[in-house]
Formats: structure tokens, sequence, C-alpha cells
């Protein structure tokens, strides 16, 4: 059964009110400003296609808790992409997740939405309470999308000001999560700032610095064996905006600097990534980080090295954790054993896989596939997203000229995993 804590309000209240989700006694209003904002019957047809505007109007008004919120629509969204885009879903769950207990699940980071979304879904099914999710701030596309995310347990990560603005921010952060975990609930944040393009998850240092921000710097074990780190591995079979990553990932080997997305470009990789065919998905809670684990770190007075050993214990739990799949098997043989004759897939499998590689190829890359969930995303002059898929359809034929460039990019990012 799905559970609340009654400390959430004290909790949620303490920190600034532009950051934090909302709480129950916020829920009513939100759900009315939702309920009456022109994008709603889009949004209302993409989770329950088969009742009116009014009808889900009057569903979303009865939600008057998080909890409501969250078992009524987010777990039918999820309910929705996994019967249109996955073909099995499945999790496992460490027998040392206790319940009644607080956790920091450090996920490795494949799809803006679904890595967080999904969780949550294992942790209803398995008995657990939902988790706090971390957000970027770029993800803040309007006042809907906020209202969205606050409902549903999300805390802002502030991603953009000067390096006093920052640090401050970090350090808010860094106390949120601490505070979640220390009064029994759970967090979720991706290991590094941006989703993995390449297929190689390592989490970053500096986030790990991060999180002892607001502990005691001079215990550092005792610092990050209090906030119950969980490494949390999601393997998808097919990997989601995989052509738009590799598209970002050649136009940087292209340039000396970093390229700057376009506006609409996070949503358009949002709306792609629910969309998109992804085959089978499986999520894997690792077992909780210990003290023991922390101690063995051989430079644990220093907080660099610290840091360092708390990536490896994390990417290695995640490396353990991650279920490799056909996909990664024939990418690491096109790559790396051309000649094989492997009995790890069948030809069924390869066919697929090569036929999927093949769209890159003839340029027909459709970033927002045309199905039923991907035809109830609205897309007008102030729901931006529509004119990049434009203009990325038109780089086709210029990365077309490229293509075995294209080609090792892509398979890389399906054979990364299975190389780590």
């Amino acid at each position: 059964m799905y559970r609340t804590l009654e400390n959430t309000i004290v909790l949620i209240t303490t920190f600034p009110e532009n950051l934090r989700p909302f709480t129950d006694r916020e829920i009513p209003a939100a759900m009315e400003r939702i309920a009456h904002h022109k994008y709603f019957p889009a949004i209302a047809h993409l989770i329950f296609p088969d009742i009116s505007p009014e009808e889900a109007r009057k569903r979303m008004l009865l939600a008057v808790t998080i909890e409501d919120f969250q078992l009524e629509w987010m777990y039918a969204f999820n309910r929705r992409v996994i019967d249109q885009t996955i073909d099995n879903f499945t999790y496992t769950i460490s027998p040392n997740i206790k319940h009644n207990t607080g956790y920091l699940f450090v996920s490795n980071h494949r799809d803006i939405i679904l890595d967080s979304s999904l969780l949550q879904m294992v942790l209803v099914d398995s008995g657990f309470p939902t988790s706090m999710i971390t957000y970027g701030d770029n993800l803040v596309i309007n006042e809907l999308a906020e209202d969205l995310a606050r409902s549903n347990k999300m805390f802002k990560v502030v991603r953009q000001g000067n390096k006093r603005d920052l640090f401050n921010n970090s350090k808010i952060l860094s106390q949120f999560m601490r505070t979640c975990v220390q009064q029994g609930h759970s967090c979720w944040i991706a290991q590094r700032n941006g989703r993995t393009k390449d297929g190689k998850d390592q989490t970053a240092q500096a986030l790990v610095k991060m999180m002892a921000m607001s502990g005691n710097r001079k215990d550092p074990v005792k610092n990050y064996a209090e906030l119950n780190i969980v490494p949390v591995a999601i393997s998808y079979e097919y990997e989601p905006c995989d052509f738009l990553k590799t598209r970002e990932l050649f136009m940087a080997l292209q340039s000396d600097t970093p390229p700057v997305k376009q506006d609409g470009e996070d949503l358009l990789s949002i709306i792609t990534g629910i969309t998109q065919w992804k085959g089978n998905v499986h999520i894997h809670m690792g077992d909780p980080i210990t003290a023991e684990e922390l101690n063995q770190s051989p430079t644990k007075d220093d907080a660099n090295g610290m840091a360092a050993h708390v990536c490896t214990l994390i990417d290695n739990s995640i490396a353990q954790g991650y279920k490799i799949y056909p996909t990664n098997r024939i990418a690491y043989d096109l790559l790396y054993k051309p000649d094989s004759n492997t009995t790890t897939y069948t030809q069924d499998e390869k066919a697929a896989f090569m036929e999927h590689l093949d769209k890159l190829r003839t340029g027909n890359v459709p970033l927002i596939p045309n199905t039923s969930l991907a035809a109830a995303i609205p897309f007008d002059k102030d729901f931006p997203g529509g004119h990049i898929e434009a203009a990325f359809q038109q780089q086709n034929q210029y990365l077309q000229k490229y293509f075995d460039v294209i080609k090792e990019i892509f398979l890389g990012i399906y054979a990364n995993p299975l190389v780590h």
C-alpha cells in the first residue's frame, strides 16, 4: 500500500517556496490551475484517451492531496507509456531496502522524464512511498510544467546564475536531500547533470561533493553514510532519443565549443523519450552503500579522494545492476567483432536492430513517432518543439554524408554499457 508521512509539510515548507514541491494544502489550487489550462485537454487525452475533457477535468479536481494526484494521474501516465512504448517492464529491488526508511536514490540518467517517473511506479507497486525528485530549472518551460512538477514531489535544481548563486543553491539542495532522508523520505537524483548520451554511466564527482555540503565535513564516512545512498540502474533495450543523442554527439565533434541548445530542444527530447519505442526496460535498485564500504577509501581524510571513492561505489553498483540486452551485444559485435557468429542474440533481434540503424543511413529519422500517443501532444506557436523537429530533419542530408562517423557514434551508445 502507498503511504504518506505526517511530517511532509514541515519538511517542505522549510525550503524556498520557488524551489520546493507543493504541500497537500497547495494541491487543490494547483489542480484548479492545471484543469483550466489550455493544454489540459491534450494532457488528459495523453493519459486517459477514452474519457472526455469534461470528465477528465472533474477527475483532476477530485485530487486534493499529492497522493491523489500521483496515484490517479502519474501512475496512469506511466501505465500508458508502458502499454504503448515498452514490451516488458521489469524491476529488481535489493532485499536490503527497508520500509519506513529514507534513501537517496542515485540513478544513471538516460531519459529526462522516464528514469525517475518509472522508478516511482516501482516504489508504489512494491509498497513504498514515492520519492522526492530533483529536476533542472531548464525544464520549467511554463506555469503548467511547474504546477505538474511541484504536484509530483519535485524539487527544482538551479543550474543558471553566477557562481555565488549556484553555490548557495547547491547548499540548499544538499540540505533538502539530507533532511528528506533523516525524516524518513526518499529522494531521487541523477548521477550527473544532463543525460548520459554516449552510454557511459559515470557519476559526477561535483555531484557527490555537493551531497556532503550539508553534513559533517570532519567525518566523511558518517557524512555519506547518513544519506543511505542507493545506486539505481535503469536499462533500455532501445535507448530513448538515440537518434537525437547521436546527432548531438556528432555536432559536438564538429566544434571546439559545446553546441548551444535551441529553444524547445529539451521539450523535444522529453516528447521523443516518452513516445519512442523502447522495447524492454529494467530497473535495478541496488544495495545501500554502507559505512564499511565507505571506510575502504584509501583517502578518507581528503574530500576529493573520498568523493572519488563514493563515485566508484555508485558506478560499480550501477554497472552490476545494468541489464545487458541483445541490442548492446549486437552493437558491440558490429563495432569490435564484425565477423562474430555469436549465439547471444537471434537473427530476428539483429535484423530489428539493423532496421533501426538503417533509418540513420536513409535519413528516415522519425524523432517523434507517428503513434496515437504522440498524436496527443499539442504543437503550436506557444508549445515549442515542432519547429525544432523540422530543423533537425533538414540536417538529415548533411548528416548522411558522414554516415560512417554517425554509425560509429550510434553503435557506441549501445555498446558502451557492455564495455563498462
